[in-house]
């Protein structure tokens, strides 16, 4: 299958930082639309970027001064690599409102939003881009919303006070202009570190790691939000001018669409019409993301195969015989599991077929090809994170969505759990 037009792949070149023991990097996400074609369209991620196709019949945290993830360092869209010191964020500064107060109106720009939840430890700091001034009614509202969403159903597996600073912008991510046919994007600085390090912490919060063919040699990628949460850096960490991500969204103008901007905390939505598309979905898409939601399945940075926490719960097969599981290591797709393979849960996309990214669903012949919708779900009902989503339809965080959440280092609230 073609690439949509007008539409571009972004390889990022990463380089060599010296012998540091490990980098902090940039990884892009992008969602794109064709507007020649208004009727049947999908979404598909491509490793780093999103595009739409016609749509065919704790007791683990360390000292922040002796982190193991060493030096911080940042990558562009260009491929290069240099030290954070003093990054700034266009979003500017001010004082952080709470969840539940007033929703900032986008007739200037916002201040920095601090979206919290009783019972969780989580937090998000949601910083304003100038941008956002210019979105339309409704826009802040589902970007908080979305994110009320994960603080009210995770908290951070340390125990401690976590806070995400996220920054947000309306036609652009980090002061760049989104690609032309781009509906979201999503950066995320990380971390380059190794498996020992990465399974540690998540056996802290109950996982095993077991596979016959676990990648123990490899380096890993890890976002700093996820960083935050699994404990290897301070929860504390960062400020709206050093924000762990970015999110950006398209303003849709010249398209034909416009954004379904209704939006309420419970991870479901209604009232995407044909020539909308679900704002709040393309949000809690984007910020589980930034949150750790990615797959690199043996993508070569630095020379070395990386993967990612969440490649580690990605299954090909399981011998019921020596009650072991195989992992898919690969982008042809396999299935979620957290208890070794045994229990095969939602599907995800095969990426080496059909394009996409690797820790979305499969979803290119079917919006229920994952299995991941609950039984008796509309027809106009699509996950949140699929690997390819139709203007027109309702974004839902399905129980699947949630559990995969929560292996990247994240615990279930009493409400998380209710939903789980």
């Amino acid at each position: 299958m073609s690439c949509c037009r007008q539409c571009f792949v972004l390889e990022v070149n990463f380089i060599e930082a010296g012998k540091l023991s490990a980098n902090i990097l940039r990884n892009d996400r992008r969602m794109c639309r064709v507007p020649e074609d208004p009727e049947g369209l999908r979404i598909s991620e491509d490793r780093g970027v999103e595009m739409l196709f016609p749509l065919e019949p704790s007791s683990h945290l360390p000292d922040p001064n002796s982190s193991p993830l060493g030096q911080e360092y940042v990558i562009n869209d260009a491929g290069q690599v240099s030290p954070i010191h003093s990054a700034s964020t266009p979003g500017g500064s001010g004082s952080a409102g709470h969840g539940g107060g007033s929703t900032p109106t986008p007739s200037s720009t916002p201040s920095p939003y601090l979206v919290t939840a009783k019972g969780s430890n989580l937090q998000i700091d949601l910083i304003w881009d100038s941008s956002v001034a210019h979105a339309p009614s409704g826009f802040t509202t589902a970007v908080i919303d979305a994110a009320l969403f994960y603080v009210t159903n995770f908290t951070s597996s340390t125990g401690g006070k976590t806070v995400l600073y996220i920054d947000v912008g309306y036609g652009e991510i980090a002061g760049t202009s989104l690609a032309a046919n781009a509906l979201g994007e999503s950066e995320s600085n990380g971390y380059l570190t190794n498996y020992a390090t990465v399974t540690h912490a998540l056996t802290a919060d109950g996982y095993s790691f077991s596979a016959t063919n676990e990648p123990t040699g490899s380096q890993f990628f890890v976002t700093s939000a996820q960083a935050k949460s699994l404990g290897l850096i301070s929860g504390t960490n960062g400020s709206a001018s050093s924000v762990d991500g970015y999110i950006g969204f398209s303003t849709l103008t010249g398209t034909g669409y416009s954004w379904n901007t209704y939006a309420n905390p419970n991870g479901s939505n209604t009232g995407t019409t044909s020539l909308q598309f679900d704002l709040q979905a393309v949000v809690e898409h984007e910020l589980s993301e930034v949150m750790g939601r990615i797959g690199m399945e043996g993508q070569v940075i630095n020379g070395k195969a990386t993967y990612t926490p969440l490649d580690l719960f990605n299954y090909a097969s399981y011998n019921t015989s020596t009650h072991t599981g195989v992992l898919e290591l690969s982008g042809h797709g396999g299935y979620f599991s957290t208890n070794g393979g045994a229990t095969k849960m939602g599907v995800f996309n095969n990426s080496s077929s059909y394009g996409g990214d690797i820790a979305d669903w499969a979803s290119y012949s079917s919006i229920t090809q994952s299995g991941t919708l609950p039984v008796g779900a509309a027809s106009n009902v699509s996950d949140a994170y699929n690997a390819f989503l139709a203007p027109a339809v309702n974004g839902l965080v399905t129980t699947d969505d949630i559990l995969v959440d929560a292996s990247l280092g994240y615990k279930l609230t009493t409400a998380g759990a209710v939903l789980a």
